[in-house]
């Protein structure tokens, strides 16, 4: 059981991860196009420096740290499906940001869901 609450903490908080940096790159807005390299850099110096970036570099440092732990307990053909979660949670918050939802989109979801429902159940975790 305990396997299955690092998966799961890790897997949210690489996620919260995505969603931070999403959320830092809203802030800095769609990259204008190649005008040098000193507008690159200071377009990612600007997307870096933002508070939403700096907890999405904290929510996936501690969703290695976690991750660790899951490895040194779990079969990494086990732990490393169940990752495919994440997949769940960002587009729950795609459909919640006003992301379109296609139902390409969502029947892929359903599959991976699918996929995760086998996976842990065909063995149990070290």
């Amino acid at each position: 059981m305990m396997v299955y609450a690092g998966v799961f903490c890790s897997v949210i908080l690489g996620a919260l991860g995505q969603v931070l940096m999403k959320e830092a790159m809203k802030i800095v807005g769609p990259f204008a196009g190649y005008t040098g390299i000193p507008d690159l850099i200071m377009y990612f110096v600007k997307a870096v420096l933002s508070l939403q970036m700096f907890g999405a570099v904290l929510c996936y440092g501690l969703s290695f740290a976690v991750w660790l732990l899951v490895l040194s307990r779990a079969d990494l053909s086990f732990a490393r499906p169940m990752v495919s979660f994440g997949y769940v949670i960002i587009i729950v918050y795609g459909y919640w940001a006003g992301e379109s939802m296609s139902t390409e989109r969502v029947l892929g979801i359903s599959l991976i869901m699918v996929g995760l429902f086998f996976v842990a159940r065909s063995a149990p975790a070290a």
